[in-house]
C-alpha cells in the first residue's frame, strides 16, 4: 500500500516522486496499472495531482498506456532500451571519469571520498539490494559532478531509472556480479591520482562489463515472469 502523501505547495511533485520511487524499486510491478482514482484514495489526495504526476510518469518513460490510449500502466522492463542506456553510458563514463581525473590533476575539484566506495561494498557485505542501488547511483554521479560538465549528469539522470529497475530486478533473484566494487574502486583511484586515461579506460569497461552481465539476468527474470 502507497502511504498518504502531505499537503504540499507541490503536491503533484511528491505525487510524482512517490510513484516513481515505487516503479523503479519495483514494489509498483512492470505492466501494473496505474488507475487515477484508486492511487489518490491511497495518497489521501485529489485526482489533479495524481493526473499531473502521472503525465509526467509518462514523459519520464516510466508509465505507458496499455492500449495506446487507455489507462497507464508502470512501463515494461525493456531489454532493448536498456541495452541502448548501456551503449550510451559507456561513453559517458569514460569522458566523466578522464575529466574528473584531469581536474583533480590540476587542482579544480577535491578528490572523491573513499566513502563512496565504502558505501557499496557496506551494502554487499549487508545483502541490501536497495542500499547497493543508491551507492552505485551515488557514486557515478559523484563523477559526473566531478567531471565540471553539468550536461553529463543531467542526461544521465534523466535515463538512470532504467538502470535502477534492471538492477532492482535482477538482484532480487542473481548474486551481484563479482568484482562489481573492485572495479568502482579502481576506477576511483585512478581519477583522484590524476590518470586520465586509465580512468576512462577503466570506466568504460565496467560499463561493458555491467551490460554483459546485466542483460543475459534480465532477460531470465522476465522469462520466468
Amino acid at each position: 500500500m502507497l502511504k498518504p502523501v502531505r499537503s504540499t505547495p507541490d503536491l503533484s511533485h511528491s505525487v510524482h516522486a512517490r510513484l516513481r520511487e515505487a516503479i523503479v524499486s519495483g514494489a509498483i510491478a512492470p505492466g501494473e496499472r496505474l488507475a487515477q482514482e484508486d492511487l489518490a484514495t491511497q495518497f489521501g489526495v485529489s485526482r489533479q495531482p495524481v493526473l499531473q504526476a502521472l503525465a509526467q510518469l509518462e514523459r519520464d518513460g516510466l508509465a505507458v498506456r496499455a492500449d495506446g490510449r487507455g489507462t497507464l500502466q508502470a512501463a515494461p522492463l525493456d531489454p532493448s532500451l536498456v541495452s541502448q542506456f548501456y551503449e550510451l553510458r559507456a561513453e559517458v563514463d569514460a569522458l566523466a571519469a578522464r575529466r574528473a581525473a584531469e581536474r583533480i590533476a590540476a587542482g579544480e575539484t577535491a578528490p572523491l571520498p573513499d566513502t563512496l566506495v565504502e558505501r557499496g561494498q557496506a551494502a554487499i557485505r549487508r545483502g541490501q539490494v536497495p542500499a547497493l542501488v543508491a551507492a552505485d547511483t551515488l557514486l557515478h554521479h559523484a563523477i559526473y559532478d566531478a567531471s565540471g560538465n553539468t550536461l553529463l549528469d543531467t542526461v544521465m539522470a534523466s535515463q538512470w531509472h532504467h538502470l535502477e529497475r534492471v538492477m532492482g530486478a535482477v538482484l532480487q533473484t542473481h548474486a551481484i556480479r563479482a568484482g562489481l566494487w573492485d572495479e568502482h574502486q579502481a576506477i576511483v583511484q585512478a581519477i583522484n591520482a590524476g590518470r586520465a586515461h586509465d580512468a576512462a579506460t577503466l570506466s568504460r569497461e565496467h560499463a561493458e562489463r555491467a551490460a554483459e552481465g546485466l542483460l543475459p539476468r534480465l532477460a531470465q527474470a522476465l522469462a520466468s515472469a
